[in-house]
């Protein structure tokens, strides 16, 4: 009798049962977390998760979009060397610079664990500029069992720290980013198989040359795209202070962690079915209105539990003094939704040429944002009000891309046709 073959789950189920198992630990342990540190503390983390991934995103020199793309190994392994190369220097360059500006970062964030916590940021612009790069080797090869383990190895890495660590101080906590990515590192180890060609000056030169809209567009509209993620906490932490800071962090970490889960696993999967329909002269529209029809229904279904939960879910499992972070989720949890639906699908800018329509966009998400928050804040508007304006800016920001991301693939399968 035949042996009936095993059924594998789908490629996105793949990579979000490790996301689950290690983001949901993330999240489960928050609890912990909140009785552990300070809002304080959780404000720190916002000021180095913010200035790290903003460099990060930039480090690597658009090498991570491009490698997607790239037609041949030979590309592939001179793109990779290039992003390294270059998130080591920006790595140096940081530790540099934010050693000497520590004792101004205190008084400008209101965060005194900056002054000796400093060599944390360049750590975690490293780990977070290395992940992209090998995570975006891993989405071409299409690797996804080895995503879901990088994404286990990160929560579980991050999560492991905040707790064991907790005796130590804020350090705990804010260094749990660069724990996590360093873990998934190590649990990349299969990107490191295999001998190939030698990276020699011709191919890294060759490289760079054929992919130069990249390395010279992608960097600054990663760092934009990532500045207006991270602004507003920015902005939140020096306008009104690190404990009201706090308070925002922890509901941007609990709507964040699901939104993150859902939207990385998809972006990764994303990455490796757009790269080879792109690579391979195949219509990509389809695809991607199925994404994002998907990610809509399952974004309003969570919102709608949020709205109607929300404060009273945060005062029981956090602590009564956190019931107003579950307010300010009302409030931001319609924008979160959009988020998840569009945000996987906004790479496809990039790697279908259209970087000048990206950074565009990625310049103005952050006016919008940053305005978002300050003009009410100057004016005296309380916190719910400037959380309100961020909702509002957010939802904007993302329905405007997905018009530019629709646009494009429908340019791009046309131009299949003729």
């Amino acid at each position: 009798m035949a042996s009936t073959p095993r059924r594998r789950l789908p490629a996105i189920g793949t990579i979000l049962v490790g996301t689950v198992l290690g983001q949901g630990l993330v999240v489960a342990i928050s609890p912990l977390l909140t009785r552990l540190y300070s809002p304080s503390d959780f404000g720190t983390l916002a000021v180095v998760t913010a200035v790290a991934s903003i460099l990060g995103a930039g480090a690597t020199l658009g090498t991570d979009r491009a490698l997607v793309v790239a037609h041949d190994t030979a590309t592939t392994r001179a793109l990779v060397a290039i992003g390294l190369l270059s998130t080591l220097a920006v790595g140096a360059v940081t530790a540099g610079v934010v050693w000497a500006l520590r004792i101004e970062a205190v008084r400008w964030f209101a965060a005194p664990a900056l002054e000796s916590l400093w060599w944390i940021v360049p750590v975690t612009v490293v780990a977070v500029g290395a992940q992209r790069i090998a995570s975006a080797v891993l989405a071409r090869r299409q690797w996804h069992r080895s995503i879901a383990v990088r994404n286990a190895c990160q929560g579980i890495g991050q999560s492991a720290w905040n707790l064991t660590m907790a005796v130590a101080g804020p350090v705990g906590l804010v260094g749990g980013l660069a724990v996590g990515r360093l873990a998934a590192l190590l649990g990349m180890v299969r990107f490191r198989r295999g001998a190939g060609d030698r990276v020699t000056m011709q191919t890294l030169a060759a490289a760079a040359r054929r992919h130069r809209r990249f390395l010279l567009i992608t960097p600054w509209s990663s760092m934009l795209n990532v500045i207006g993620q991270q602004a507003p906490s920015l902005l939140i932490a020096a306008v009104h202070g690190s404990v009201a800071a706090g308070f925002v962090a922890l509901t941007m970490r609990v709507l964040g962690a699901p939104v993150g889960m859902v939207a990385d696993a998809t972006a990764q999967y994303a990455a490796g079915a757009f790269g080879l329909r792109i690579r391979s002269g195949n219509p990509v529209r389809r695809l991607l209105v199925g994404l994002v029809v998907r990610l809509a229904v399952a974004g309003s279904v969570a919102a709608l539990v949020v709205v109607l939960l929300g404060p009273a879910v945060f005062s029981s499992v956090f602590g009564p003094e956190w019931a107003v972070s579950g307010a300010y989720a009302q409030l931001l949890v319609p924008a979160f939704a959009i988020q998840v639906a569009v945000s996987p699908v906004t790479q496809v800018l990039s790697m279908l040429q259209r970087q000048g329509a990206q950074l565009t966009w990625d310049g103005s998400r952050l006016v919008l944002s940053t305005s978002a928050v300050l003009v009410p804040s100057l004016l005296g508007a309380p916190m719910p009000v400037v959380l309100l304006a961020l909702a509002l800016a957010m939802a904007v920001s993302y329905a405007a891309v997905l018009v530019l991301v629709l646009r494009s693939a429908r340019v791009h399968d046309r131009g299949l046709a003729d």
